[in-house]
């Protein structure tokens, strides 16, 4: 599931990609069956579950050769026909990644090649990908905030206690039961929305993104409730909540939705929460102490083990925080100007340090100032204005401690405020 997931875009003002260690070329005649495929699903749905076909321009890339098949040509007749679909190179200029992009006009998803082998996890990002190119004509927008709080050892504890719950309503034997369990998953989600500034705005924007997405996908590829379940127990052991929780928990909140209330796709807009949905939906009202009854509910669903492995967590999590706050915060460091900026990178690998931001390990950005390429730790700021590597030896060098740099022309290195410190600045 997490091969799946590590795949898929965190569209908005950044995109991430993992690319395979041999993508090898692209099979035209697999591309079409892959486009067959996805049109297949669309066609089955024919525009009912969002008012709209879902399947639009669509082009696989291998991140190696910047080769790409499409399912049709671009407005300007750039790519050549080959049988029933169009092959060509990708612009240098465009970022490669599972996401949607626009390319000569169009508004594409892209896909890296190869597709996943697991054909449920094929199925579930071609439409994934799909739903994004439509999703802003829905009127959601793409936003990708970082929910820091589920870096934490409560954030990721009440977490995988809604988790718990929701797999359990998924996988319920009767209606009395999938309400009760429900109304646990509300519970546990509403502890950590207490205590936590922010958590509700921020989980939302992801849940409304990339959680409907992965619900769509889901849903359009026949995958049934103890499907979604599994996808929920599977993502406890992942190191990196932050963004991912919106793929699994997405899905739990459709599927029951859709259990509950089938004509919830036509009220759902970009303000909404579809946890409060599914409250109405289910008919069930919180308790007015939702902590108490966290600690009672969760007892079913073992929470002291679960509140035992993540202090047990929480100890290596301390130590890497420390590490990187030494390195990116405290030490010499070298600042770039985040605003207009695209960036690839690998959501299951982000640690939040706040209240500095948050450590991408691996990161390709790219500004107005130049490519920036990390191996080994840059911080970005909760608004993406400004990102954080270690310092260069001095203002000539364009290369440090894991990462490497390319100004354009009419940028420089300066010194900074602190002593030790640069900036990337634009030349008078």
């Amino acid at each position: 599931m997490l091969k799946s997931l590590s795949r898929l875009a965190l569209t908005g003002a950044a995109f991430m990609t993992l690319a395979p260690a041999h993508a090898g070329a692209i099979d035209p005649k697999a591309a079409q069956a892959a486009f067959a495929e996805r049109q297949m699903f669309c066609d089955r749905d024919d525009g009912k579950l969002w008012g709209k076909q879902i399947c639009g321009p669509l082009f696989f890339v291998d991140p190696d050769t910047r080769d790409i098949v499409a399912n049709r040509n671009t407005p300007d007749g750039a790519l050549t026909k080959d049988g029933g679909v169009f092959t060509g190179k990708l612009d240098r200029s465009v970022l490669i990644s599972s996401t949607t992009t626009e390319w000569k006009g169009v508004r594409w998803s892209m896909i890296l090649w190869p597709l996943p082998d697991d054909a449920a996890m094929r199925k579930t990002e071609l439409v994934h990908e799909a739903w994004h190119v439509i999703q802003e004509s829905l009127g959601f927008p793409t936003r990708s905030p970082v929910e820091a709080a589920l870096g934490t050892p409560f954030g990721r504890t009440t977490m995988r206690m809604e988790w718990r719950a929701l797999a359990a309503a998924l996988n319920a034997p009767d209606a009395t039961a999938r309400k009760a369990a429900v109304r646990d998953a509300l519970i546990f989600r509403a502890w950590r929305r207490a205590k936590v500034k922010d958590a509700a705005e921020d989980e939302n924007e992801l849940l409304l993104n990339e959680g409907l997405a992965e619900y769509t996908g889901r849903r359009l590829t026949g995958q049934s409730d103890a499907d979604v379940a599994r996808a929920l127990g599977g993502m406890e052991d992942n190191n990196a909540y932050a963004r991912l929780f919106a793929f699994v928990s997405g899905p739990a909140y459709g599927f029951l939705l859709d259990d509950f209330s089938k004509d919830w796709r036509r009220q759902v807009n970009a303000q909404s929460d579809l946890g409060d949905m599914l409250a109405r939906a289910a008919d069930v009202s919180l308790p007015a102490d939702v902590e108490v009854a966290a600690q009672k509910e969760g007892t079913r669903y073992d929470l002291a083990g679960v509140q035992k492995d993540e202090a047990n967590r929480a100890h290596a999590h301390d130590e890497k925080a420390k590490a990187y706050t030494a390195a990116l915060v405290s030490g010499p460091v070298l600042h770039l100007p985040g605003h207009h900026m695209n960036t690839e990178f690998n959501p299951s690998l982000l640690f939040p340090l706040p209240p500095y931001g948050t450590v991408y390990p691996t990161l390709h950005a790219v500004g107005e100032w130049g490519t920036l390429t990390v191996t080994d730790g840059a911080l970005l700021d909760d608004d993406f204005t400004v990102v954080t590597v270690a310092a260069p030896k001095n203002a000539q060098t364009l290369s440090g401690k894991g990462w490497t740099l390319e100004l354009k022309p009419g940028w420089s290195l300066a010194p900074d405020t602190k002593p030790g410190d640069f900036t990337v600045t634009k030349t008078n």
